[in-house]
C-alpha cells in the first residue's frame, strides 16, 4: 500500500466514522438520556471522535503485505487503541449508571469498527473484481 492510498482509505475511514458516530450518538441518546438537551458545540463531537479514532489505524501502516498473523495482531491493537481513545473523550451524561454506559458504548465502538471493516472490505472487493475485467478484456484484445 502506498501512502497516498493510505492517506486516502484514512479520509474514507474518517467520513464513515462521523457518519457511524452521529448515528449512534442520537440512538444512544436517546434511549439512556432522552431529556437531555444539547448545545450547538456538541455536534463537533462526532468529528473530534472520528479523527481521535483514526489516529490509532496510522499505526498499523504497512507497506509489505503482512502475514495473516501480524494483520490479526494490527487489528487488535487498532481496535484496543480505538476503544481507549473512546473511553477516554466520551463523558458519561448525567443520570446514566457508568458501567452501564461505559459496557454499552464499548459494544457500539466494536459494532462501528466491524461495521467499518466490512464496509472496506466491500470495497476492495468490488476494486479486486474491476480491475480482473479490465485485465480479461485487456487480454481478450491483445490476442
Amino acid at each position: 500500500m502506498t501512502i497516498k492510498e493510505f492517506i486516502i482509505s484514512r479520509v474514507r475511514l474518517f467520513f464513515f466514522l462521523t457518519t457511524m458516530i452521529l448515528t449512534a450518538s442520537s440512538i444512544l441518546g436517546g434511549v439512556i438520556a432522552p431529556d437531555q438537551e444539547i448545545k450547538y458545540y456538541h455536534l463537533l463531537s462526532p468529528i473530534i471522535i472520528a479523527a481521535c479514532c483514526v489516529l490509532p489505524t496510522c499505526a498499523t501502516f504497512y507497506t509489505k503485505e503482512p502475514t495473516p498473523g501480524q494483520f490479526i495482531i494490527r487489528q487488535i491493537i487498532e481496535i484496543a487503541l480505538i476503544e481507549a481513545v473512546v473511553v477516554f473523550l466520551v463523558s458519561v451524561p448525567e443520570g446514566a449508571d457508568a458501567v452501564w454506559f461505559r459496557i454499552v458504548l464499548g459494544a457500539v465502538v466494536i459494532m462501528i469498527y466491524l461495521l467499518a471493516m466490512v464496509m472496506m472490505w466491500l470495497e476492495k472487493k468490488l476494486q479486486s473484481k474491476k480491475l480482473t475485467q479490465q485485465l480479461r478484456q485487456f487480454q481478450m484484445i491483445h490476442e
